[in-house]
Formats: structure tokens, C-alpha cells, sequence
């Protein structure tokens, strides 16, 4: 290869997974090695069928659509900086699909020796493919929008700006901002100090703040913004873009140099919506319109339909749970804005003033939000004085069982456990929970502390964080505690894998339907088992299971091997029971955690038995450890 294409395939390499993970001189030694190939559109680079697999195809240029020659089913889109073979190299035996060049391609031909070098010597190098062949088996029998997913994930955010942000010095003024507006026919402009941006002014800026208000147009622009602007890099995806503005509920984000953080451009909720031909982001938009509970019910309803379509875009497991609790969490918010809002209009002066939280526990305290969602709530409110404690006992009580019961209408089931803020015991001034806290923490009463493991799972949805935070730290106080840690190592241990002597899947008969609990059969002892390592490792930094697990895995603890081996088997489980419960949905059907083995295909049953395997083998880990 030519000097300078060579570094360009350096470069690539460089910046691109997995081969980011390999050393300087592990990718020079791939350098020396790799051959070029050029393929025009329409061009057969692989066969179906072929069974001689000679090399891993890095894409320098162009576009590979994979798909199965006879159905044309789309398996995947794979542009610049993808990869595809892999799935010959590691599996053997007949390729299941076709790769043909969507246009003008280019590729780089990584043989079969270097790549087989990499994977016996590499362990992240390994790891990630051995990852991306499950992908492919769990996705054997869907239909994946592999044009979306292209655009969604490997579009950057620099490639899709066309033309330079209108834009005004920070000390610039209101008239200023609007005659920019008014000349390039834009309906914001971005005020820049240099070449950063500090600000975002939009016409509705302009008509409520400037011309409703009757002030002056000569005041500063910098008047009219109320926060720093909303910053993602030119680098990052257009998937990161919809996740932030969905997070941030904002319709603009400015786009930054990937280096020097200097002004590229400005994106819109209707850029995302464009280039992706769909936008989530109205999903939050109408959430937070929505006046009444019976709205936000079927806006619910409305949502778990949608989400379908980014599972059929490629959106990974841990990706679709973070976006699945993004839109739980804004639904949750907007009852309580509404409920407190109807309480308080019904009360006037009577209703108590005081900080307060509203507690989430479990799935949704750790960000782990499905379909089928269970309350698992709590409320804290600031110790009253002595006076006021039966009015404040009074309010908490009417606004806590109302937003239990609107939470019920949206379709939220009561929790498996009893842990919802109807009860008092979960509706509580702070010193209680305290409390309650110290002695599930101390361990001392083991039963209790196996009872309230769900509350060790706590995240503050809404209201005063700090209630929250001082909860958290009263865990900390105890940790770390062995006789904690073998308590939720028993919760992670007690529960058999449905697996048979003879490694069949164990299913079983729940309201007429036959299948496997996958939640509570498989789902809930990797958590459990996440919960315990983690809190034996001090660690409260978050509750989710994926970062718990990496935390560990990372850490020096005695089962960090088992820990980080935990990763791929719990994204598998994920993505088998979100996938269930969207197809439900889809079809108009109430998700359930069941699913049907024999409804499967074969490499997925096979995939799913490594899996529950694979976690087994955990739990024989930390029964040991442990002396369970």
C-alpha cells in the first residue's frame, strides 16, 4: 500500500473498535500485512454458502449491505471503519449470508493467520468478537432496519452538518440576534465568544422574552439565555444526540470541534428526525404536554409500540434500557408533577410545605427499566417540626397513594414485594428511613436485610435529591460489611438456573402460557449477584448491574474474573427479554417476562443454554467464596 493510505488505514485502526484495543505494534504488524481490494456497487465481496474464509474485511471506504441471499433479508449496513467475516473466521462451516458493495467500496483484507494470532493473544481483542457472534445469533430471525441502524451508529454528527450556525459575538444585542435570525431564515442563532459557543437564543426567545415583555431590543442577547448551551463533539453519533436531547429535553444541541471545542455547527430534534426518519424525541415532547393521568396511560402504551423500532435499528441491550428508563422515568415525573399539581390546587393553604423525594427501587432504581415495570417505590420527607409531623404524616399519605394509584393506571403492576410508598413503612421523614437503612445495612437481622434488598437499589426520581443522597450515605457508613456482603450473596445463590441435569431449558406453565420466567428465573440472580459484589467492594456509585459488574471486574476484589465474565451472559438475557416484551407490544399484547424456547431458533437455544451456564458457573463462584 501507498505511505499515505497506509496511515490513513493506521489512523482507522486507531480510532476504530476493537482495534483500538491492540497495541502500536500490533496494529503495525497488521499494517504490514494487509492487502487492499476494491469492489464496485453491486459487487458479490462474499458468497453465502462459501466455506473457505481467508480473511476479516475492514471497510476504508463505502457502504456493505450483509444479507441472506435467498429471503433478502437485511442482516446488517456496515460503512467505514465496520467490519465484516468474522463470523466465518470464528465459526466455520458454510457463511450464512452474503456481502455485497451498496456502492463504491473499499476494503482492507485482514488474513485469516493474523486474525486468529489476535484472538489466542488478545483477551479484549477476543472478547469483542466472541461478543459481536452473539449479537448476530440473537438477532438470527429478526428483520433489522439495517439502514437505520447505519444512520444511528455510525453517522457522526460532523457529517451530517451542512452549512455553518448562524451566530452573534457575546456581545451582541437582541436586534443584533434577530436580523441574523431574520437573514439566514433560521429560528435560533448560537452566541459565540471567539469561536466557543456560550449560548442559544431561539425565535421563541425573542417573542416572549423581547416583543410580549416590551423590552428593549438593544438590551444584550446574553440576557435571553438562561443556561450554557447543550454540547456534543463532532465525533460522537447521532444516536448520542437523540439520547441527549430526550435526557436534557431540549430540540437543540450545539456541535463542537472534536479537538479544540470550537463551533461546527448547531443540530435540531428535526435534523435527527431527518436523517433518521423517525423522532423519539416528540415521545418526551408529548409526555411533558400531557395534563392528565389518562393521557400519560396511553402515552405509555404509545411508547412501548415505538420502542420496537429502535430494537429493529440494531440499538444494543444496555443502550435500549438506558433509553426504555429515560421515557419511564420522564412518564413517572410528569404523574408526579400532575398529581401534586391536583392535590395541592384541592387543598390550597392546607397542603404541607416541606422537601421531599419520591424514592425508586429496584429495575427502575437501577436504570434497568422494562416494559412490564412493577411500582417498587418509596417517599422521604425532611424531619417536620413535632407540631406539623400529624399534618405532614397526612399530606405524604394522600399524595403518595394517589400517585401509586396513577401509576397503576399507566399500567405499573404493585410491586412483587410490597415496597411501594401507599405503605407507611415506605412512606417515612428521613430519620426513619435512616433508620431503616442502618439496620438493613448492619445486617444484623438477615431476613430483614434479604427482605429489603430492592431498597439497596435507590435512585431519587423526583424532588429533593439530597433526601436520596443522605440515605445512601447511611449505607456507606456500614460498609464494607462481610456479614452484609454473604447475605446478598445467599439472594444471588438461592435461586436455581432452569436448567435440567441434561442441559435442557426447564419451562414451566404461568396464566396458560408455557415458557421460562426469564426475569426471575435468570435476570434477578445476576443482579442479585451484581448487588452483593458490589456492595462487598464498597462501591455505590451506581446501581446498575452492568456498571456494578465492570466496577468489580476492575477492582482487585477476590471475584473480579467472575464478575466481568457476568457482563456478556447478563446483556444476552437483556436483549432475549426486551426483544419479548417489544414484540408483545408491538402486536398490541401486555408484555409479559415469558419466553418460549421452542419458539426459538436452534443457535438461539444454544445461545441461551451457554448463557444460563455461564451464569451457574458464577454462582458456584460465590457460594464458594462465600461458604455458602
Amino acid at each position: 500500500m501507498a505511505a499515505s493510505l497506509s496511515a490513513q488505514i493506521a489512523e482507522l485502526l486507531a480510532e476504530t473498535e476493537p482495534f483500538d484495543v491492540l497495541s502500536d505494534d500490533e496494529r503495525q504488524s497488521l499494517l504490514q500485512k494487509m492487502t487492499l481490494e476494491l469492489y464496485a456497487p453491486g459487487e458479490v465481496i462474499l458468497q453465502q454458502g462459501d466455506d473457505i474464509h481467508r480473511a476479516l474485511y475492514v471497510i476504508t471506504e463505502g457502504l456493505v449491505r450483509l444479507a441472506e441471499a435467498e429471503s433478502g433479508r437485511t442482516v446488517e449496513m456496515a460503512g467505514a471503519g465496520s467490519h465484516f467475516g468474522s463470523y466465518g473466521l470464528l465459526q466455520g462451516g458454510a457463511l450464512p449470508y452474503e456481502a455485497r458493495a451498496a456502492e463504491q467500496t473499499s476494503c482492507a483484507l485482514i488474513a485469516a493467520e493474523s486474525f486468529q494470532h489476535l484472538i489466542e493473544t488478545n483477551e479484549a481483542f477476543r472478547a469483542y468478537f466472541e461478543a459481536d457472534i452473539k449479537r448476530y445469533v440473537r438477532t438470527l430471525d429478526e428483520d433489522i432496519d439495517a439502514s437505520g441502524a447505519f444512520l444511528l451508529f455510525d453517522t457522526t454528527l460532523g457529517s451530517v452538518l451542512r452549512a455553518d450556525p448562524p451566530t452573534v459575538e457575546v456581545d451582541g444585542t437582541v436586534r443584533q440576534a434577530a436580523q441574523v435570525m431574520a437573514a439566514s431564515d433560521a429560528d435560533s442563532v448560537v452566541i459565540v465568544q471567539g469561536d466557543v459557543p456560550v449560548g442559544v437564543v431561539t425565535e421563541g426567545d425573542l417573542v416572549e422574552r423581547v416583543l410580549a415583555a416590551g423590552a428593549s431590543a438593544d438590551g444584550p442577547a446574553m440576557g435571553l439565555v438562561e443556561r450554557p448551551p447543550i454540547a456534543l463533539r463532532t465525533d460522537e453519533r447521532l444516536y448520542d444526540a437523540m439520547r441527549t436531547m430526550m435526557r436534557e429535553r431540549i430540540r437543540r444541541v450545539v456541535v463542537v470541534d472534536a479537538d479544540g471545542g470550537a463551533l461546527r455547527g448547531l443540530l435540531t430534534a428535526e435534523d435527527v428526525s431527518h436523517y433518521r426518519g423517525l423522532d423519539p424525541v416528540a415521545t418526551t415532547e408529548r409526555l411533558e404536554r400531557a395534563q392528565s393521568v389518562a393521557e400519560l396511560a396511553a402515552l405509555r402504551a404509545d411508547s412501548n409500540r415505538r420502542l420496537y423500532r429502535l430494537y429493529h435499528q440494531g440499538v444494543h441491550s444496555e443502550d435500549l434500557l438506558d433509553l426504555v428508563t429515560e421515557i419511564d422515568d420522564q412518564l413517572k415525573r410528569r404523574v408526579l408533577t400532575t398529581v401534586e399539581r391536583d392535590l395541592r390546587d384541592e387543598l390550597g393553604p392546607d397542603a404541607y410545605d416541606g422537601p421531599w423525594a419520591w424514592l425508586t427501587f429496584g429495575a427502575a432504581g437501577r436504570r434497568e427499566s422494562v416494559l412490564r415495570a412493577w411500582q417498587d417505590n418509596g417517599l422521604v420527607y425532611a424531619d417536620p417540626d413535632p407540631a406539623d409531623a400529624d399534618r405532614a404524616r397526612a399530606y405524604y399519605e394522600r399524595l403518595a397513594s394517589r400517585v401509586v394509584e396513577a401509576l397503576r393506571e399507566c399500567g405499573y403492576g404493585d410491586p412483587e414485594n410490597g415496597i411501594d410508598a401507599s405503605h407507611q413503612a415506605f412512606r417515612q421523614p428521613l430519620s426513619k428511613w435512616q433508620a431503616a437503612f442502618d439496620a438493613w445495612a448492619s445486617g444484623t437481622d438477615a431476613d430483614a436485610s434479604a427482605r429489603a434488598a430492592l431498597c439497596f437499589d435507590l435512585r431519587a426520581l423526583y424532588g429533593d435529591t439530597e433526601l436520596a443522597d443522605a440515605l445512601c450515605s447511611t449505607i456507606a457508613g456500614h460498609l464494607p460489611n462481610p456479614r452484609l456482603s454473604k447475605i446478598m450473596a445467599r439472594e444471588g445463590t438461592r435461586l436455581d438456573l432452569p436448567l435440567s441435569t441434561f442441559g435442557r431449558i426447564e419451562v414451566e406453565e404461568v396464566g396458560g402460557r408455557t415458557g421460562l420466567d426469564l426475569r426471575t428465573r435468570a435476570i434477578q440472580p445476576v443482579v442479585r449477584l451484581a448487588r452483593a459484589l458490589a456492595l462487598d467492594a464498597d462501591y455505590l456509585g451506581s446501581a446498575n448491574t452492568f456498571d456494578r459488574l465492570r466496577h468489580v471486574g476492575q477492582s482487585g476484589h477476590a471475584l473480579a474474573a467472575q464478575a466481568k465474565a457476568l457482563v456478556p451472559p447478563f446483556t444476552t438475557l437483556v436483549d432475549i427479554h426486551l426483544r419479548e416484551q417489544m414484540q408483545s407490544a408491538e402486536r398490541g399484547q401486555t408484555p409479559t417476562d415469558l419466553v418460549d424456547p421452542d419458539g426459538m431458533h436452534k443457535s438461539q437455544q444454544n445461545l441461551l443454554k451457554e448463557t444460563l451456564k455461564s451464569v451457574q458457573a458464577a454462582q458456584a463462584a460465590v457460594r464458594k467464596h462465600y461458604g455458602l
